[in-house]
């Protein structure tokens, strides 16, 4: 009596999961990549490139500024500046202008940078929804995964509650031993605390799951098991994980030339408008303008420019390494999933007839132990038996749905 007081206090002291209503696969993802920072940041970069795009053509234009100074330089005996030089004074009001000009290599490189950049960009967002879906289906599936077991022990828990009562009737009038009773109290308690157990990891893949997603919920739901298939063949050239070394190399090429282009000669003209007097007090008659080009050619700067692209030249065979065992990889993995799924869903055959004839045992045994016609170790361990083939095909199903999971990822366009 102690025993099962206990229990009780067991019980209430983890209050059971009730719940409210069903859920899928898709409502945890559609939240998720609704809710990621990561993907808003992105989104935000996208269309900084897109600014920086007009940037670089709004630098193409004249541009304009004012200038002005005001500079008083009062010389005396034996002390100032030299007048030569300063006039005693400069006082300045112009408005200038100036663009450079001949340099659309330059532009041209400008614009292929701020591309490769948005290309970067947008392909960086492909790889994470990806990987933002795996994840959130991985932990989905981890919390479906308990949540089944959770679903299959509490029925088996209703079965032992329910062959309780009739075993205790039999004992009452005398027609299966103490003994018996006592196994499957014993049987039922050790199930007690299996579906306690159940719900403790549910209730923590719960809370994982919805903190993945970006979610404050806090209900408990009828989780329904996906039916993964694979999106897509595979092919590497149209993969987002294998673009990025493209991108890269291309980007690495961009530089090499912007190297180049910073070498080139550069040409601007150059005009301005005002006054420009050496003293303050007549400068209405020094109004006027100018105009002119310069030009900037590059001779000697230490080497500076193969020493730069030396330097793209090795992140180029650093990019190239990681290329190719990329691609290997991928290969690999490929080949790999594609036998495990192959043998999980043989194996995964194997196990569905397996508990159909074991549903069929506990079944005819539960009607004998009825009729007091077998012993109760017997039903027990067929029970026991059932329980394990059921999560031993529980778990293959989900290892199937996570090799489907991850080719997914794998096959991502």
């Amino acid at each position: 009596m102690q025993l099962k007081f206990r229990f009780v206090i067991l019980l209430l002291a983890f209050p059971v999961i009730v719940f409210s209503q069903s859920q899928n696969l898709d409502y945890y993802i559609k939240a998720g990549l609704q809710n990621s920072p990561l993907l808003h940041d992105y989104s935000n970069q996208i269309n900084a490139s897109l600014v920086d795009s007009l940037l670089i053509r709004a630098s193409k234009l004249p541009q304009v500024e004012g200038r002005s100074q005001l500079l008083y330089a009062p010389a005396y005996t034996n002390f100032g500046y030299d007048e030569v030089v300063t006039d005693g004074g400069n006082y300045t009001g112009v408005v200038g202008v100036t663009q450079t000009i001949l340099n659309r290599k330059e532009m041209s490189n400008r614009y292929n940078s701020v591309n490769l950049q948005r290309q970067s960009i947008t392909n960086s967002t492909r790889i994470s929804v990806a990987e933002l879906k795996r994840m959130i289906t991985s932990q989905y599936l981890a919390a479906y995964s308990d949540f089944n077991e959770l679903k299959f022990n509490r029925s088996f828990l209703d079965l032992a509650n329910r062959e309780s009562e009739i075993v205790h009737q039999f004992m009452v009038n005398g027609l299966c031993k103490q003994t018996d009773y006592l196994s499957l109290e014993i049987e039922k308690q050790t199930q007690e605390i299996l579906v306690n157990q159940l719900e403790n990891l549910y209730r923590k893949d719960i809370y994982q799951l919805n903190q993945l997603c970006g979610l404050k919920d806090t209900s408990y739901y009828s989780l329904i098991l996906p039916d993964l298939e694979v999106s897509a063949t595979a092919e590497i050239n149209t993969s987002p994980l294998f673009l990025q070394y493209k991108i890269d190399s291309l980007r690495i090429e961009n530089e090499i030339a912007a190297v180049d282009v910073r070498y080139l000669p550069k040409i601007n003209w150059f005009a301005d408008a005002g006054f420009l007097s050496s003293t303050p007090f007549d400068f209405y008659r020094h109004f006027g303008y100018s105009a002119g080009l310069s030009l900037t050619i590059p001779i000697y700067d230490g080497h500076q420019k193969n020493q730069e692209k030396q330097k793209l030249s090795l992140e180029e065979n650093t990019r190239s390494a990681y290329q190719i065992n990329f691609k290997n990889q991928y290969d690999q993995q490929i080949r790999q999933l594609t036998e495990e799924l192959k043998t999980l869903r043989v194996l995964s055959a194997r196990l569905e007839k397996q508990k159909t004839d074991s549903q069929q045992l506990v079944s005819a045994l539960r009607g004998q132990l009825e009729a007091g016609n077998i012993q109760m170790s017997d039903y027990i361990n067929a029970v026991r038996t059932l329980r394990s083939i059921n999560k031993s095909l529980s778990d293959n199903n989900i290892r199937i749905q996570n090799a489907i999971n991850e080719m997914n990822y794998l096959v991502t366009k």
